[in-house]
Parts: structure tokens; C-alpha cells; sequence
């Protein structure tokens, strides 16, 4: 590749009119993550071919990439006004409308892209994540189901329809969807999360605890896991369990103030406050992750003589 590169700078140094090296040159340079060298080859190419769709749809490419979403949407625009038809620039906006949170926008353009291709699961995921993010759980069930119905092995539509199951009081499915998450992703440890927090709020201690080792097995950072975790092995009067827990938390997020302050819950509850001082002490020198104000904290660590 890097070999190419060369080559194709120096024809265009020997002659600055050979436009198509400079085109292959510019597709290299952004597959590569070259966006600002990419930038200047599509900007240059474009004061010649300024009414080029493709060129203004690569240059929004690059300003996504860049994270300049109002240049990227006004070079869509311009492709799509010069190719009204392509539903890769029409699939594009609406994509840069998403990140700019112009939903109404982007629904109308993803609607456009399913009229020429109805198979488009790209499009109907975008549309069914809009609908949950604006609480619209009917129409966006419709659309994260039709989502599977193309690309059964898509896990992310599977995890959202799960999540909107969940939502409408569809608990047996929204299991069943995130088990076959697991199967087609093994590792996706939101998915175990959330089948732990679903038999953990039916009564079910055991499978919940089973999903929590394997989401902590998954991810050792979910300090959220490891918080339910605690929680029912305290309801289930596990104290010593609990702080083992706990202490296994800490050694895999030594810095979360939250762990050692759920860790100096446990340890009050054993009346051991040593350890409930120790652990107050360190949850307030670890306040940017601690959610609990830290003077609460500092009266508690009062009240129990610290």
C-alpha cells in the first residue's frame, strides 16, 4: 500500500493533470485513516470537478471522520441534489443527521433508501433505533424485527429489540432475543448484563447470579455488574460473599469510588469497621467516580468514629 502511495504521488508530481492518479490516490489515503492528506486531494479534485456527486460524497465521508458533521452534511446534500437517486449518499445524510440528532430528518431519508431497497437492513435498523430514542416502541419493534428478518445474525438489532421487549412488558422474548444474542456473540457481555438484571427483578437468584460471572468473566470493568452482584448476595444474607465480591471489584477498578463505597456498605453490615473506615476513606479520594456526594460520605465516616 505504501509502496502505491509513492507511486501514485510521483506521477502526480511528473504531471498534476493525471486526475484519475489523484483519485486513486484520495480512495487509498481515506481507506488508510490519512483524512487530512485524503482532504486536500478531494478539496483540489473538487475546484476542478465541482459538480461531481461522488466527490462531494467522499468529501463527506471525511469531514464524518473528522467529526465536522455540518460540513459532512452539507457535502451529502450537495451529492444528493446532484444525484437525487443514489441511496448510498441519501443513506449517508441520514446517518449524519442521526449524529446531529435530527431524527425527523434522518427518518425521511432512510424511509427514501427502503423505496429503491426494501432489503436495506441498514435502513431499517437507523429506523427502528430512532423510534426507541423517541420512546415510539410499537414502530420501532417493527422495525428491529423486520432488521432480523434480513440479517437474522445481526446482534445489535437483536440487543435493542430485546431491550425494547423488556420495555413493553414482553419479558419472555426479550430472554429469548438476548440468548440469541449470546449464541451469535459469545462474548457480547451487555447481553448476559441484561439477562441477569431480568431474572434478578423475577426472583430468579441463581440465574442471575450465573449471568453476572459471566458478564464479570466477560468484562471485569462492568462495575455496574459487580454492584447487582453485591446487592443480592446481601439480600440473600451472603455478607462474606458480598465482600468477596467486592474485593475482586476493587482489584479489577482499583479507582471507582462507587466499589468502595458499596465495599464499605458491606463491611458495615459485618461490623467491621476498620475496613468500613478504610473504605469510606477511599471512596472519598476517589470522588470523580463516586456518585454519592462526597460530604454524605464524610458525615457517615463521622458517625462510626473515623
Amino acid at each position: 500500500m505504501e509502496q502505491r502511495i509513492q507511486e501514485l504521488r510521483q506521477i502526480i508530481h511528473d504531471d498534476p493533470a493525471n486526475f484519475q492518479a489523484m483519485r486513486e490516490l484520495a480512495s487509498i489515503l481515506m481507506d488508510i485513516g490519512e483524512n487530512e492528506s485524503a482532504l486536500k486531494a478531494i478539496l483540489y479534485l473538487l475546484k476542478i470537478f465541482p459538480d461531481e456527486a461522488k466527490l462531494h460524497y467522499n468529501l463527506g465521508i471525511i469531514y464524518e471522520k473528522l467529526r465536522q458533521d455540518d460540513k459532512a452534511i452539507n457535502e451529502y446534500q450537495t451529492a444528493t441534489q446532484l444525484e437525487p437517486d443514489d441511496p448510498d449518499y441519501m443513506y449517508n445524510l441520514a446517518c449524519a443527521y442521526v449524529n446531529k440528532k435530527e431524527y425527523e430528518n434522518a427518518k425521511i431519508l432512510f424511509q427514501k433508501v427502503l423505496n429503491t431497497d426494501t432489503e436495506d437492513s441498514n435502513s431499517m435498523f437507523h429506523l427502528g433505533m430512532i423510534n426507541s430514542r423517541q420512546g415510539n416502541s410499537k414502530e420501532a419493534i417493527e422495525f428491529l424485527e423486520k432488521t432480523i428478518e434480513i440479517n437474522p445474525e445481526d446482534t445489535i438489532a437483536r440487543f435493542y429489540l430485546a431491550y425494547e421487549y423488556k420495555r413493553t412488558g414482553r419479558v419472555e422474548e426479550a430472554l429469548e432475543q438476548y440468548y440469541k444474542v449470546t449464541e451469535y456473540s459469545p462474548d457480547y457481555s451487555w447481553a448476559y448484563f441484561n439477562i441477569a438484571e431480568i431474572y434478578w427483578e423475577h426472583g430468579e437468584v441463581v440465574k442471575a447470579i450465573e449471568n453476572l460471572d459471566k458478564t464479570i468473566d466477560l468484562n471485569p470493568h462492568d462495575t455496574k455488574a459487580y454492584e447487582i452482584f453485591i446487592k443480592i448476595l446481601l439480600k440473600e444474607n451472603n455478607e462474606q460473599g458480598a465482600l468477596a465480591v467486592a474485593r475482586k471489584a476493587l482489584q479489577d477498578n482499583p479507582d471507582n469510588g462507587d466499589l468502595y463505597y458499596v465495599a464499605a456498605k458491606v463491611c458495615k453490615k459485618l461490623k467491621d469497621i476498620p475496613n468500613c473506615q478504610k473504605f469510606l476513606k477511599a471512596a472519598i479520594q476517589n470522588q470523580a467516580t463516586l456518585s454519592v456526594p462526597a460530604k454524605e460520605l464524610r458525615q457517615e465516616l463521622k458517625e462510626i468514629g473515623g
